[in-house]
Parts: C-alpha cells; structure tokens; sequence
C-alpha cells in the first residue's frame, strides 16, 4: 500500500495526482473505511482499475486480506462523491458469484458474475475492470451505464426493449456480447483511457 502511494504521489506510475487528491489520501492515514470510499469515488475508480490491472497498484490477495470487511457486498458506501441523497455504492474483488443490484454504483474487479440482476425501473453505473465477466439482465423500464476496462467482458443476456444500456469501452480488448434475449441493442461507445 505504502509503495502504491509514494508511485502515485511521485508520478512514478502515472502523472502525479492532483493537489486535491494527494490531500484527500493522506487524510485517510491508515483508516480501511476511508480508503475505501476514496475508491469507490467514481473519479478514483479507473485509475485504481488501472493501475491493479497492470500490477502497479494492489494485487486482488491483499485486497481481498486486507479489505475483505468492505467488499463483496458487506460495506455499502453512501454518498462517497459527496451526492447528497442516499446515493449508494458497492465494490465487489475477486467475486464469484449471482447479484441482484442494490445501489446506485457497482464496481467488479477480478470478477465472475453469471447473473447480474438489474430490478425493474432502475438506474444504476456498473464499473467492470481487472478481466471480469458480468453477464447482464434488465427486467425493464432500466437506464444502465457500463464502464469496461482492460479485457473485461460484458454479457446482455436479458434486455427487455423498454431498458437502455450504455456501454463506454476503455480498450480496445473490453468486449460487449448479446445474447438472445437482448433485445434492445446497446449504445457502445470507444474511449481513451486518460488518467
């Protein structure tokens, strides 16, 4: 953890983090619960994405020893970027396993999820990064966004043509399939990965 902040703070992995955020980590010390949310921050999220796919940041064993008490659905962070409203987001590491969404933001590293449930008329950001497959089903009347990182894959297995689903690929190796029940097709969007 320590050699990830001196890389960041120094520029060594990437540019050097902004004034604002240098401050931001060095307020959270050693405290799990504020590195945390710092993360789940969506502007923190690629570049922490980013950084643990390419074995510059932290490797999916010392989050899941060290963080295991806030991911994988045992630690909701509310209002993390400050949104006023009970604005809920969820990080989920090396998780094998069927979801139904919850909150508002969802972030999957190292991930397998046969079936990610999206419940009917919601909104929700899905975060996909570090190789993970999630494969999608909407029950209708949803707007869905998908952020794909790295050689992440996305499935839309169930699509009712009432939901809407965004997809902005951060590498050219993220895929998006659809299944035979999508049946909306999905907006896909190419974007450079600027950290």
């Amino acid at each position: 953890m320590f050699r990830f902040y001196k890389a960041a703070l120094s520029g060594e992995i990437t540019t050097p983090l902004c004034a604002e955020y240098k401050s931001a980590w060095r307020k959270c010390g050693d405290d799990k619960e504020m590195l945390v949310r710092l993360v789940m921050k969506e502007q923190s999220l690629p570049y922490f994405f980013a950084h643990c796919y390419q074995n510059k940041g932290l490797s999916k064993e010392y989050i899941l020893s060290e963080f295991g008490d806030y991911i994988n659905g045992k630690y909701t962070g509310v209002d993390v970027d400050g949104v006023i409203g009970n604005y809920k987001t969820e990080l989920y590491v090396g998780y094998n396993g069927d979801l139904s969404v919850s909150g508002d933001v969802l972030a999957v590293m190292w991930a397998t999820i046969p079936s990610m449930k999206i419940p009917t008329c919601k909104a929700v950001k899905i975060y996909c990064a570090c190789g993970s497959e999630v494969h999608l089903s909407c029950d209708g009347y949803n707007s869905v966004i998908v952020m794909l990182f790295d050689d992440s894959k996305i499935i839309l297995d169930d699509v009712d043509k009432e939901s809407n689903v965004t997809i902005y690929k951060y590498s050219d190796k993220a895929s998006v399939e659809l299944g035979k029940f999508c049946l909306k097709e999905p907006k896909v969007f190419n974007k450079e990965l600027r950290l």
